[in-house]
């Protein structure tokens, strides 16, 4: 009984640690301790003791002004994408669709926790970016494309997190709330393809078709670029032809 006590300690203890790092990654500027304790609802000394341990052993540092940043340390977790089959197996395929159709992004997408992962970014003659995380859902082609095939509430819960975390912008024609959003989206899929013409950014177009994977968590397979570089109907087949030859990367050995 004692040693099941201690083990679940340990793990919340792990988990706020967690999750002050990935607080800290995505502020995007540094904190104090304090600012840390009330976003995330934990003590300010239980956060202290937290910031000590990841600063000794170099994920966190501390400013000349007393606040706290992302040290070096989380940079070595960068390799760990080198594992994941999402990013390993797809890549020649992605590079070929991006050769084959040298105006557009080619992205391969996932919602993961309510949000965005960019997996393989890809554009000819300008290589891959091989992960991302964070963009407003509500913009993202592939994003509401796997919100779609979600259930109504699940989707809107990903929506309003999005929201809190970027606000709401877009273009004149993006509505002004979740549910608008979402039906619009189920209403313009055509031939298992959304298609969002100058919907985040003017000039802009974005496309994505659900893959089939092994994972958990929703994948989809996107292209993004000018208007003027293909119409809907065109997006669709190349999006279809780029699923096939995803997903078959994805199913070999």
């Amino acid at each position: 009984m004692q040693n099941d006590a201690l083990g679940t300690e340990n793990a919340s203890a792990l988990a706020r640690g967690l999750h002050v790092l990935r607080l800290l990654v995505d502020e995007g500027s540094p904190m104090t301790a304090t600012e840390i304790a009330r976003r995330i609802g934990v003590h300010q000394s239980s956060v202290s003791r937290i910031l000590a341990t990841l600063t000794q052993v170099g994920y966190v540092r501390k400013t000349p002004d007393r606040r706290f940043a992302p040290d070096f340390g989380v940079l070595s977790l960068a390799s760990a994408t080198t594992w994941f089959p999402m990013i390993r197996k797809p890549r020649a395929a992605m590079e070929a669709i991006a050769a084959a159709h040298p105006d557009v992004e080619v992205t391969l997408c996932m919602i993961w926790r309510g949000e965005m992962i960019y997996f393989l970014r890809t554009r000819h003659h300008s290589g891959s970016i091989d992960f991302s995380m964070g963009f407003p859902v509500h913009l993202s082609a592939p994003g509401l494309r796997m919100l779609v095939d979600l259930p109504e509430e699940q989707a809107l819960e990903v929506l309003r997190q999005s929201r809190g975390r970027y606000g709401w912008p877009g273009t004149d024609v993006v509505p002004q709330t979740e549910e608008e959003v979402l039906d619009w989206a189920r209403a313009h899929v055509e031939h298992d393809v959304l298609v969002l013409p100058e919907w985040g950014y003017e000039g802009r177009v974005g496309a994505a078709i659900p893959i089939k994977t092994d994972e958990d968590h929703p994948v989809a397979l996107a292209l993004t670029g000018p208007v003027e570089a293909a119409d809907p109907a065109t997006l669709r087949l190349w999006l279809h032809d780029g699923r096939r030859s995803v997903e078959s990367a994805l199913d070999a050995p």
